[in-house]
């Protein structure tokens, strides 16, 4: 296997990750509930604790979505190289 297809792959996994944790955040705004291990953080018990969460954890899902974009992006450039 070459470094593009290996860059690639390690792309699609941080891609699928990332949408998963994107899609993640998106589900606990709508429910209004974070679910952390096993405590279950609502928005109606502590607004402030549930936006502080949901903040660091979209701050988490940005964070895979930029690595997918650097990893496709490496991945592009290991494509150029060897031709």
């Amino acid at each position: 296997m070459n470094n593009s297809k290996k860059f690639a792959l390690i792309a699609v996994v941080f891609t699928a990750f990332g949408l998963y944790k994107l899609f993640v955040v998106f589900q606990d705004m709508q429910t209004g509930c974070i679910q952390f291990q096993t405590h279950q953080t609502c928005s109606y018990e502590n607004a402030e604790n549930f936006q502080g969460l949901l903040d660091l954890e979209l701050m988490f899902a940005c964070g895979w979505a930029a690595g997918a974009v650097v990893c496709w992006m490496v991945a592009a450039q290991a494509k150029k190289k060897e031709r």
